[in-house]
């Protein structure tokens, strides 16, 4: 669908590659919009960016700008397709990425083992070397130890076609000269080889999170360095030149021919688009709490935004026990999409995901081959969706086969097929109500307290549900909700984080130097920016913020606060925001404890241009059916009222129950509920007592 103005020129475009659609959203300076959804193609990414592309600009139009979230990088770890590792580590600490950590995913389960490294222990080389804690050297690196290691490192990559190198020395994050020795040696012998070093790809404490850091890193460089440069070389050729970036997992972006520097920082590019475009709309409402809840067709992903806007983390598990350290927007996934599938375990009872049908084949309805019930099937047997509307008359839902799927199921449940495909959606939404649970209260919040902002192609039909079960306030579905992640990359800004690890006691002189290495690193950060950005981007003014992690002497975990590096009284004011900090968090403090400092870190970012994402009138155009029959919550059959989004206007209410159907997604107003249309065009759907 497109909606443009005679004349635009200069088109912005967002893409949010998932992995069931790819959805693009483009806009021009002019106003025009241009809004697609097609289905993914997981084995060529690249293929169905270029497809939405074609659809939505014309030919020799002007494309000033492309910004894609992708998971090329996730799914390259999940499917253990990366690259082979040569992991280079201290003597003595070849095993430290097999050790790993003492907790344990299932802790009555026997028959658990550890989950296994990016690498194969038989390509990890020790190296006579050693620097304490402190940075001073124990063991120097001789040219003799070098050419040793570098010899058996050859060895090795003969073995193992396409391999790259990790190395990660101990404490190299303090003083990274003998990492720097390896890595200049190591490039010059091997040109043409990846090497990432743990200094400059996660520069921070904790061997097994660094190591494991650096091994990604270099693990998945061929194949974003790849993606990246075909996908550069594919919009040359179409459109000329432009900025061309990659979401990063922080939120921000990175330009295609840089992607292969820290390819690490892609790994939860497709998650964090999202988590940006929930925050605008949060701001647009004027949400000071808020829940963002993106469900898509394979996954549900959950975040928090508060007053002072979107959380960060600095720890990721793509799979359990193989942490992962870099900045990264905190969310939460969970295996709920609308291609998750319904099935029932050894004892009996109804499961839903995390495992998925994806793209392809798709839900049963999709009539592409698919032979399991899914969420959208259970959805189209209870009335909530329209057979002939499904992305807007594109593709017809086969009901037959949907229903043959769940009848399936409700035979092993000894259920009737609408009280299966009740259970089914009911199964799905207590999954994402347990990850609001988790995000919310783990982090010191009462959901109760906390707006839902729901989108993804299947987000608006579970929300109202959702806040019904835990008693939240009200849902926030924004304009074409199942493009919401391709505007957040559209609207993201270009971003660099640095992080790195200085252990002070605040309640010591030590603790003077930290104004200066905060702002140390601060410059660091705008410089690496600066040499990033785009020429289009270049007159637009940096902004740098600024924090320290802290935690109480003796604790294992830390917390980020802010702080400017130029305060006089840095060490006391760091201390009074940690303690309000951390009673927020975990509802105490503790003042006669000793604080001590982890780690520095300094974002620098260049803003986007601004935005907005409205709602396109369908081609269709018509109003739908007046009403349809839909099966509410166990409450049999009743009619609902069917209403085209498209053809709502700002101030108009309708009460459940009642299906709002539009292109690229469907909201469902259950009995007890009222939807209204706000101002900003967003949906306002909350209980009719509110």
């Amino acid at each position: 669908m497109r909606e443009t103005a005679a004349g635009a020129v200069g088109w912005r475009v967002g893409i949010d590659t998932g992995g069931t659609f790819t959805d693009l959203v483009a806009a021009s300076p002019d106003g025009g919009v241009s809004l697609v959804k097609v289905h993914s193609t997981p084995a060529d990414p690249a293929h169905a960016c270029f497809e939405a592309l074609d659809r939505a600009v014309g030919v020799g139009d002007r494309v000033d700008a492309v910004v894609l979230g992708t998971t090329i990088a996730t799914n390259a770890m999940l499917q253990r397709r990366g690259a082979p590792v040569v992991f280079v580590t201290t003597a003595g600490f070849e095993d430290t990425l097999f050790i790993q950590r003492i907790d344990r995913k299932g802790p009555y389960d026997l028959q658990w083992r550890k989950p296994r490294p990016y690498v194969e222990r038989h390509r990890c080389v020790g190296v006579r070397e050693r620097v304490a804690a402190d940075g001073a050297v124990v063991t120097p690196l001789s040219d003799d130890e070098l050419e040793r290691v570098v010899a058996e490192v050859g060895r090795l990559l003969a073995d193992a076609p396409g391999a790259g190198v990790a190395v990660s020395l101990l404490f190299a994050y303090v003083r990274p000269d003998h990492e720097q020795q390896l890595a200049a040696r190591l490039r010059e012998r091997f040109p043409g080889t990846p090497v990432s070093v743990s200094s400059e790809v996660a520069p921070v404490w904790r061997e097994y999170e660094r190591g494991n850091t650096t091994v990604v890193d270099v693990s998945v460089k061929s194949t974003v360095g790849a993606f990246a440069a075909d996908l550069d070389a594919g919009l040359a050729s179409r459109y000329g030149p432009g900025l061309r970036a990659l979401m990063k997992s922080n939120g921000g972006q990175v330009q295609l021919r840089h992607a292969d520097e820290r390819p690490s920082q892609m790994l939860l590019s497709g998650l964090a688009a999202g988590m940006i475009a929930g925050d605008y709309f949060a701001k647009l409402i004027g949400s000071s709490r808020a829940v963002t809840l993106d469900m898509g067709g394979t996954s549900a992903d959950v975040g928090v935004i508060t007053a002072g806007g979107l959380r960060y983390a600095g720890l990721v598990e793509i799979e359990w026990g193989l942490p992962i350290t870099l900045p990264i927007i905190d969310v939460t996934t969970i295996g709920a999409g609308g291609s998750s599938i319904a099935w029932v375990d050894s004892g009996g009872l109804l499961r839903v995901g995390p495992r998925s049908a994806g793209a392809d084949p798709g839900p049963a309805s999709y009539g592409r081959g698919g032979d399991e019930a899914t969420v959208t099937d259970a959805n189209l047997v209870l009335g909530r969706l329209d057979r002939d509307f499904f992305l807007g008359g594109e593709l017809t839902l086969d009901e037959e086969r949907a229903a043959a799927t769940v009848v399936e199921v409700g035979e092993r449940l000894g259920m009737p097929l609408d009280a299966a495909a009740d259970a089914i959606v009911s199964v799905a939404v207590e999954n994402m109500a347990g990850a609001i649970r988790l995000v919310t209260v783990d982090r010191g919040y009462d959901y109760r307290d906390f707006d839902l902002i729901a989108f993804g192609g299947a987000g608006p039909l579970h929300a109202a549900e959702i806040v019904r079960r835990m008693g939240m306030r009200r849902v926030i579905v924004p304009p074409s909700p199942g493009l919401v992640s391709a505007f957040g990359a559209l609207i993201a800004d270009e971003r660099v984080d640095h992080r790195l690890t200085m252990v002070r006691r605040l309640d010591r002189p030590e603790a003077g130097d930290l104004g200066v290495e905060l702002a140390r690193l601060a410059e660091r950060a705008a410089a690496e920016l600066a040499r990033q950005r785009h020429e289009q981007r270049r007159d637009q003014e940096l902004a740098v913020a600024t924090s320290i992690a802290c935690r109480y002497a003796g604790q294992n975990y830390e917390q980020d606060v802010p702080i400017d590096p130029n305060r006089s009284d840095l060490p006391a004011e760091l201390a009074r925001r940690f303690h309000a900090s951390h009673e927020q968090t975990y509802g105490y403090s503790m003042h006669d404890q000793p604080i001590e400092t982890v780690s520095l870190a300094a974002s620098a970012v260049a803003r986007s241009e601004p935005s907005s994402l409205h709602a396109v009138r369908s081609s269709a155009g018509a109003a739908g059916a007046a009403t349809r029959a839909v099966y509410v919550d166990a409450g049999g059959w009743v009619d609902a009222a069917i209403v085209r989004r498209a053809n709502l206007a700002a101030g108009d209410r309708l009460t459940g129950p009642a299906v709002i159907e539009e292109v690229d997604s469907t909201t469902y107003v259950p009995p007890g509920f009222a939807a209204s249309v706000d101002e900003s065009r967003c949906l306002i759907v909350e209980p009719e007592a509110a």
